[in-house]
């Protein structure tokens, strides 16, 4: 087994075990919610924008009542999307009229605008003390956190995804048909060239046996998840990460192992074994392509959410068939130095930011909201519902009373408390609560999925490892990092190279030389310098 640290073998049991239904045990350690109180402070409005928010609080709803009762606010939701709030942020930026608290995703796509954001003290720091707020101290020290910080200060607050950069692992995986590969007597593949093979006879020797050449060899959710068919060539392309090479560090549209994977990836197109629409699939499409039967192979990702997904459609189109009896996930090749590796990616996925304009008696209200939503108390609420109307709990078991829907599944918290789509995912996304075996997870996901997706985990923690990154380089800020991350695309350039008809190496080669005359070289001189000296 490879080395791991214990704290993710802990936690890896503690979600394999915990099968008794309701069970709230955390997986780092938590402080007790905090009581808020009628004299808790005068009262407040707070303007807040998060993705949707304006639908999500239509309703004025009990649990969001609760919460503006509790700790005695309004909240005043700004309306942005994900198709939008880039270009209103900016806007409001330029005006100086952010909303008191909301989510943006700087760090990591534009640290550029983070750092200006700073320097133009249009955000507020985190107070140095947060004693006051137990569970927001406890995201702060998170050593993907720390890296964030500015000048020894926190100017937003991660938004965590998952505890520990390798619990990221089941977002990337393939799925195979094994009864195609059993009818055309294939194993799994050993290296690239095999897996090509196995994908072009997926397209062209009738595999379902209908006749036709009406099937694909691979598609995908989107272009990000392809790419970790390629991650036995390239991890860090795979994971979108930067990799150190001849003592230095240098983004991986730098490194020459991209002619590697450009020439595999346009092999893959030109012999039919890819999707020809690859680059126009949207997620829904090309999982109903892969539930269908009309694709051998589907690069998305393995979680409880995502393995219902699948499983739902597939006995939509296939009630006769058991889809772990015909489909499984496919572990790739070791890479060249004898490796397999999963994908990884930073703890948090969004921030919060604090508008600079606000007092610090809001700023106090919305950390104090922040660290019982982080509690086990406030987890509760969002998960279950009200005690007492929606659920009641009896020596550690929680036992559902909500309504029921005609099928005879209790009615969604999102649907009976539509503003929990926004106030589950406030301070947290708690992805790793939906590897549990509690009652709400079975009934939202199906136990045998979970078991299935933690099972895969405990292949993946025995048989490869993390793909080493470098966090720091993540949200460093220099100023060529900043100019050619927002003018350059590396996977449209790459699709590109794709579907042309020219010889790929030679074409990224050129992208390289554009990248070059950009400022790449320049960019890579001052991260490396910024690494060896953070304070200069």
């Amino acid at each position: 087994m490879v080395r791991i640290k214990a704290y993710v073998i802990l936690l890896f049991t503690t979600l394999f075990i915990m099968t008794a239904a309701g069970c709230e045990k955390t997986d780092v350690d938590e402080a007790a919610s905090p009581e808020p109180t009628s004299d808790i402070g005068n009262h407040l409005t707070i303007s807040i924008s998060f993705w949707d928010i304006g639908r999500d609080f239509e309703k004025k709803d009990a649990v969001l009542q609760k919460l503006e009762h509790d700790f005695n606010i309004t909240f005043k939701p700004i309306q942005v999307s994900q198709t939008d709030y880039e270009e209103k942020f900016k806007i409001w930026a330029a005006l100086g009229q952010f909303p008191d608290l909301f989510a943006h995703s700087l760090v990591i796509n534009s640290p550029g605008i983070y750092a200006d954001w700073i320097k133009q003290n249009l955000i507020r720091p985190l107070p140095s003390d947060l004693s006051k707020y137990p569970n927001v101290y406890k995201v702060a020290q998170i050593p993907d956190t720390l890296a964030l910080r500015r000048e020894k200060k926190s100017y937003m607050l991660p938004r965590i995804a998952y505890p520990t950069n390798d619990l990221w692992m089941m977002e990337r995986v393939v799925f195979v048909r094994k009864d195609w590969m059993d009818q055309l007597h294939r194993i799994d593949p050993r290296n690239f060239e095999e897996f090509s093979t196995l994908l072009e006879s997926f397209t062209k020797d009738d595999p379902d046996g209908n006749g036709l050449q009406d099937t694909v060899g691979l598609t995908a959710a989107s272009i990000n998840y392809l790419s970790w068919v390629f991650s036995p060539t390239f991890p860090q392309f795979a994971a979108n990460q930067w990799v150190q090479e001849d003592n230095q560090w240098i983004p991986y549209y730098a490194s020459q192992k991209m002619e590697q994977v450009a020439s595999q990836f346009r092999q893959l197109y030109e012999s039919g074994g890819l999707d020809p629409n690859f680059f126009l699939m949207k997620e829904d499409d090309a999982l109903i392509k892969f539930a269908q039967g009309k694709a051998g192979a589907f690069a998305y990702k393995g979680t409880p959410e995502s393995m219902s997904k699948v499983v739902a459609l597939w006995n939509k189109y296939h009630p006769n068939q058991d889809f772990y009896d015909a489909v499984k996930i496919l572990h790739l090749w070791p890479a060249e130095d004898g490796n397999r590796y999963f994908y990884v990616a930073p703890t948090y996925w969004t921030e919060s930011y604090f508008s600079a304009k606000m007092s610090d008696e809001k700023m106090d209200r919305i950390l104090q909201l922040y660290d019982y939503l982080l509690s086990p108390e406030g987890k509760k609420l969002m998960q279950y519902g009200i005690e007492g109307k929606d659920y009641v709990e009896s020596s550690d078991q929680i036992v559902i009373t909500r309504p029921r829907e005609a099928s005879g599944q209790p009615v969604s918290i999102q649907k009976l408390y539509p503003s929990t789509n926004t106030l589950h995912s406030l301070a947290s996304w708690g992805l790793e609560r939906t590897y549990r075996l509690d009652e709400m997870n079975k009934i939202n996901y199906g136990e045998r999925n979970i078991l299935a997706c933690l099972e895969e985990m405990r292949w993946l923690l025995n048989n490869a490892r993390a793909t080493p990154f470098k966090y720091p380089i993540i949200s460093l800020s220099t100023p060529h990092k900043d100019i050619i991350s927002a003018a350059i695309n590396p996977l449209e350039d790459l699709t590109e190279v794709v579907l042309s008809k020219d010889d790929p190496i030679k074409l990224w080669r050129e992208n390289v030389k554009t990248y070059n005359q950009m400022g790449l070289q320049q960019a890579i001189k001052e991260v490396n310098d910024k690494l060896l000296h953070p304070d200069s």
